[in-house]
């Protein structure tokens, strides 16, 4: 088991266990860290939005194409924007430090 870090919307960190071959969604929804998402995890609704910090966003896999289509629609996106659903923990993300936006 390793641990997902996520900085709140007032600049708290907290160190979340994670579990390989979750979704960085299920990681905080089950933490109770936001509302989960309408769609389910499909990529669709924009509401697990999250942003990598600096150092991760070349260490995560690149969006496919349905949340690449997704990410320049929500508020306040950016180069680090990311849907935490389409994001499967492994061990290589062991520390991934992400924030709410």
């Amino acid at each position: 088991m390793g641990v997902v870090k996520l900085i709140d919307k007032e600049g708290k960190t907290h160190d979340l266990p994670a579990l390989e071959g979750w979704r960085v969604m299920e990681i905080l929804r089950d933490w109770g860290m936001f509302i989960p998402p309408r769609c389910g995890g499909s990529g669709e609704c924009g509401m697990c939005h999250i942003k990598l910090s600096p150092e991760w966003k070349d260490k995560v896999p690149a969006p496919e194409e349905r949340e690449a289509k997704m990410l320049p629609l929500l508020p306040m996106n950016d180069a680090n924007s990311r849907l935490g659903c389409q994001i499967l923990w492994n061990e290589s993300l062991d520390g991934l430090t992400v924030a709410l936006p």
